[in-house]
């Protein structure tokens, strides 16, 4: 990896080439390593109907470069956003082939008819940054994330999960893991909570709306979630709560999956609840930290994260830029 001034031979990423990507990633962000048999899943459940290329470029044996760039069917979503997705490896990263990785990716959306180029970023990755308000990008939205240490905390996380479920049991309120309910109809119930707790997500770029049988793999053929990871409250016969955290197999930080509630019962502390059992089970799990993410734009979540006691680490930024410029 010593000569950064040869060009970037990219050609198409395979499932294969996953493990490599998953490496780059890390060596991109160390402090988020990234696992390899979460991105397998990942690549091998794309959403349906998204349309995309990955491409690569190695030296060594190893990849030095990643490109994404994909879209959902246009006629499904009000303006032609392509997402775009750009990785260097930091010992042959320059600007010429981060341009040469954008150039790359915008030439691939305007063939698909793409008008509007995305990219999500951490606001710490400052060069990337640099490069693309250079280009003309600029940010339209901002999402918040945070990091909750499980071991410092521990005792004070542990008490209030006791206090969250005598608060559940005043108001007949069950929390419990999916596996332990019997309710025949659960999983069509906890789509339709799920689905519906996604429309409510501030959002920028529409988020595509997932059929039960998509939305049944990603949560259950998941290799980072479990049915007995999964907590849902219910009251009488209904579903009106879930969180998950998702754990990485192999390597990486624990992140919160989803949480959501129904409307008609916000307000009540059940989504305080269900997360202050999921961290009560993740520091039995011998989890140290976890951490979150959430739209600048959900106060009602960003205070609860204050309150339970998370602490902002660098935010994502989404960048937007019109490519017929």
């Amino acid at each position: 990896m010593a000569k950064a001034q040869a060009a970037l031979e990219l050609r198409p990423a395979t499932i294969a080439d996953g493990e490599k990507v998953a490496d780059l990633e890390t060596a991109r962000t160390p402090d988020e390593p990234r696992d390899p048999e979460m991105l397998h899943f990942r690549w091998t459940s794309p959403p349906e109907g998204e349309v995309f290329t990955r491409m690569m470029a190695e030296r060594d044996g190893s990849a030095v470069a990643f490109l994404y760039a994909g879209h959902m069917p246009w006629g499904k979503i009000p303006k032609r956003f392509g997402s775009m997705r750009f990785l260097l490896h930091p010992k042959i990263w320059n600007d010429t082939h981060y341009e040469q990785l954008v150039e790359a990716g915008e030439a691939w959306v305007r063939a698909q008819g793409g008008e509007i180029g995305v990219a999500r970023l951490r606001a710490n990755i400052k060069d990337d940054i640099r490069m693309l308000e250079r280009r003309g990008y600029r940010e339209v939205r901002r999402g918040r994330q945070w990091e909750l240490d499980l071991t410092a905390n521990r005792a004070r996380l542990l008490a209030s999960a006791e206090e969250g479920r005598d608060h559940m049991r005043k108001q007949r309120v069950s929390i419990l893991t999916l596996d332990r309910d019997t309710d025949p109809d659960r999983l069509t119930k906890l789509y339709e909570l799920s689905i519906m707790g996604e429309r409510d997500i501030p959002t920028t770029v529409p988020m595509h709306r997932m059929s039960y049988d998509e939305w049944h793999r990603l949560w259950f053929d998941n290799p980072g979630t479990r049915a007995d990871r999964v907590w849902i409250a219910r009251e009488g016969d209904a579903i009106v709560g879930l969180s998950a955290i998702e754990y990485p197999p192999t390597r990486g930080v624990p992140w919160t999956a989803f949480t959501t509630t129904a409307r008609s019962v916000r307000g009540r502390g059940i989504a305080r609840a269900l997360k202050y059992e999921t961290i009560a089970q993740a520091i039995a799990l011998g989890a140290e930290r976890i951490r979150t993410q959430n739209d600048g734009e959900n106060a009602p979540i960003l205070h609860l994260n204050a309150q339970m006691g998370y602490e902002p680490i660098d935010p994502v930024v989404e960048l937007h830029r019109e490519l017929n410029s």
